[in-house]
């Protein structure tokens, strides 16, 4: 998508592989992500899906449907709750389509108690305009439990 990213500072720690992220700001065009690639991502659709809404052009995902039985229906859950942020987004049997970029705005979301939903809606209102309210944005907690004090940090 034309992200300028860096991986620095590689290291191991407890056996895994880790490293610090530079993400510097940058103009994103559309993609294509398809059944192949979806095995390497899945869990990252949300936000990729986040990150189409303010890329250039229409990005397609397709071979997803194994996102319906995630901890909640992920399709349904991304595509309705940026649609009520303003994206212009269309779900698919097994996966989403969306025209870019979009300008979003600051509404009431559901994060249907998923923890990747609720950091994806995170990052969209950061983009948004006006204040955007997260239901139940605590079951981040499940996978990230300094998520939110994270990101205060890095959005001041």
């Amino acid at each position: 998508m034309g992200a300028k990213i860096e991986i620095e500072n590689k290291r191991e720690i407890a056996g895994e592989l880790i490293a610090d992220i530079v993400v510097k700001s940058s103009e994103l065009k559309s993609t294509n992500i398809e059944r192949s690639e979806i095995p390497l991502l899945i869990d990252e659709i949300p936000i990729v899906a986040v990150a189409a809404t303010q890329s250039e052009g229409t990005t397609k995902i397709t071979g997803a449907k194994e996102l319906r039985v995630k901890e909640t229906d992920r399709l349904k859950a991304v595509s309705s709750e940026l649609r009520k942020m303003g994206a212009d987004i269309e779900e698919l049997e097994d996966g989403l389509i969306i025209k870019g970029p979009t300008k979003l705005k600051g509404v009431k979301v559901d994060s249907y108690k998923d923890h990747r939903i609720a950091m994806s809606l995170a990052i969209a209102s950061l983009v948004a305009e006006g204040n955007t309210e997260i239901s139940d944005k605590d079951c981040v907690n499940i996978s990230f439990p300094n998520f939110w004090e994270i990101l205060r940090k890095i959005i001041k």
